[in-house]
């Protein structure tokens, strides 16, 4: 019991309900909390876990495009509307360094997007029987898209392996940063090309960038649908592919 004094105890309480549910703050409290900018002290982290990174600049999870918002209609729900993340994830940074910030977690829904849209596109492709040609060596007019890839030869495999390592090393500039919600180097699903397609006009380019979240997620959506209909037959009623 000598172990904890009364400050620690207190400390303690005062750092929980960080993870608890909104309780309805008022629009000026609010306000407050969203200036007031984290102290390193006020974490669980310890100096080798990351502790030092804690106190940097961070953009809110509310500034991101595609942030689902609480509204205040139903009883309970805050004052102003809130970034919804009823699990708390992107505080967890909070408790330690090894946790990552929410500009990773948004890379990393982009990316998944962006693979399950063209998972989903290239299974719709093959099995309408569009392939590629191929040659002696290599086939590609399996359309089953689920054993297609155990028909490819070491080879194949080791080309388009090299082509996503090359990718993933021209465009990891700044990735590291965005564990710690660093931002200066690189936005969360910057690849550095196709900015040129982005409307000058900030509004517009939010617009375009949340269409590409939201088909993203849908996405992700179908292709697990159709996995399951493909090992669980019948499980997505009406699916035309499986």
């Amino acid at each position: 019991a000598r172990l904890f004094n009364l400050d620690a105890m207190l400390s303690l309480c005062t750092v929980v309900p960080t993870f608890l549910p909104s309780t309805g703050l008022s629009a000026s409290q609010t306000a407050a909390q969203s200036r007031a900018q984290m102290k390193v002290e006020d974490t669980f982290a310890p100096a080798g876990m990351g502790k030092e990174f804690l106190a940097l600049p961070r953009k809110p999870l509310s500034e991101y495009v595609g942030a689902s918002i609480e509204f205040c209609a139903y009883p309970g729900a805050p004052d102003v509307p809130t970034a919804w993340d009823p699990l708390g994830l992107t505080e967890l940074y909070k408790v330690s360094g090894n946790n990552p910030d929410v500009a990773w977690l948004r890379e990393a829904e982009l990316k998944h997007g962006r693979m399950a849209m063209l998972a989903v596109a290239g299974i719709i492709v093959q099995s309408s029987g569009i392939h590629l040609p191929g040659n002696a060596d290599v086939s590609f007019a399996n359309s089953d898209w689920a054993s297609a890839p155990s028909t490819l030869p070491a080879a194949a495999w080791g080309q388009v392996l090299l082509f996503i390592g090359l990718v993933e090393g021209q465009t990891s500039e700044g990735l590291s940063d965005l564990w710690n919600g660093q931002i200066t180097k690189r936005e969360p699903g910057d690849l550095g090309f196709g900015k040129q397609f982005l409307s000058l006009d900030p509004v517009a380019a939010d617009r375009m960038r949340l269409k590409e979240l939201k088909n993203g997620r849908l996405a992700m959506i179908a292709f697990m649908g159709i996995a399951a209909n493909h090992f669980i037959p019948g499980a997505l009623p009406g699916c035309m592919y499986s």
